[in-house]
């Protein structure tokens, strides 16, 4: 996530949302017979597979290493047409060592602002003091983004899939920040600013918040996405939309897969903003901000076509809707969710059947809260499947 501030809406989420009102919506639902149009992006049925058990973290054998540097990051917004830091063929496993943003854009300095709460200067990743000097493109968020990485299928109207095989920890500590102005309780609840260090044990297991108080280690990437269509104009990577970014689905850890569609040739994947551990919502503004080696095989799935993101876990499938408005947010989830239903089930379950069994036994999260759009999941039992 952003550092804390009011975030305002982008061109982007206003075209969005002016292709999908709440009655297009409902139009949608009843036009199509199966929710929204969604293609197929995930096998079907049965062929649900759970990924594989991840590796000991840090020991995943990967094909290309992606370093974060001068050169290879920028400032958080997704441009369409920025050239390739790296570019692989589908099937490739990549390593992208990826930073967290915080400390990086403080006005002392990374290394100071760091040293100020206790940490060691020999413990802050060098490459930080090269990004803060980095020119800020106007408009765009307070991520730090690596990349894109341009996989060579990638077509638009095609599906990348990201099999996430390792996310682990490059320095020892991470950040939580809020403040007045920040979260779901903007100007409601403090009269201060709040920064604190929480440091990882030496297992990698938890983070100690208090006495008695430990936060389990649970890391994984908020932002991963490709390059938007390029008629949506300048778009930040704050707020998250139909090409992933700012996403905060604290479930894609090691060992799930996100879908998403792609909108440019070589899709131009980005990453960065990577946790150690958040709750569904982020509600503060902020999770354990961390900076953390993202290792992951990308895929292009041909013949599939998604409107929104989606991910497979090991005992479910994720379908997602995201708006400025919750209430539409969960509307496109709930819509999702069905037309996902209606496919995997060959169309065996009625418009009226998966909204029932969505009612009775689907689960609809909010992912995000804070950064603009709002992400609801819709969380699937794999058990629930034929």
């Amino acid at each position: 996530m952003n550092p804390p501030k009011p975030f305002g809406r982008t061109k982007s989420t206003q075209l969005a949302r002016s292709m999908l009102s709440r009655r297009s919506l409902l139009r949608a639902a009843g036009a199509t017979g199966a929710g929204l149009a969604l293609g197929t992006a995930l096998p079907s049925g049965r062929a649900f597979a759970a990924p594989a058990e991840p590796a000991r973290p840090g020991k995943i054998p990967y094909d290309a290493l992606l370093k974060t540097t001068k050169e290879t990051a920028l400032w958080g917004w997704f441009p369409t047409s920025r050239p390739s830091v790296l570019t692989v063929p589908s099937g490739t496993v990549v390593k992208i060592d990826a930073i967290n943003q915080s400390g990086v854009s403080a006005a002392q300095g990374p290394v100071a602002y760091f040293e100020a709460l206790g940490v060691p200067a020999d413990q802050v990743l060098p490459e930080l003091e090269d990004i803060h000097t980095i020119p800020r493109t106007p408009g765009s968020s307070g991520h730090v983004l690596t990349g894109p990485l341009y996989i060579e299928e990638a077509a638009p109207g095609d599906v990348l899939e990201i099999r996430i095989l390792d996310v682990s920890p490059r320095v020892p500590y991470g950040v939580n920040s809020t403040g007045p102005n920040s979260g779901v309780l903007a100007g409601k609840l403090l009269t201060a600013s709040s920064v604190r260090l929480l440091t990882l044990d030496s297992k990698h297991r938890y983070y100690q918040f208090a006495p008695g108080i430990r936060v389990p280690f649970k890391p994984f990437a908020g932002i991963t996405g490709v390059a938007p269509p390029t008629e949506v104009g300048f778009v930040s990577a704050n707020p998250p939309n139909r090409w992933g970014g700012n996403l905060d689905v604290r479930d894609l850890t090691a060992g799930s897969k996100l879908f998403l569609p792609v909108f440019q040739p070589g899709a131009q994947f980005y990453v960065g903003d990577t946790h150690g551990a958040q709750g569904h919502g982020e509600i503060d503004q902020t999770a354990v901000e961390h900076s953390m080696s993202f290792t992951a095989q990308f895929v292009v799935r041909k013949g599939a076509s998604l409107e929104y993101p989606r991910a497979e876990l090991p005992d479910h499938i994720v379908a997602m809707g995201i708006d400025a408005d919750l209430d539409i947010a969960l509307q496109i989830s709930a819509l999702q969710a069905i037309g996902l239903l209606r496919e995997v089930t060959n169309g065996m379950l009625s418009n009226a059947d998966a909204y029932a069994l969505c009612s009775l036994a689907v689960d609809f999260i909010i992912a995000e809260a804070v950064d603009g759009n709002k992400v609801v999941t819709a969380y699937i039992p794999k058990s629930l499947l034929p």
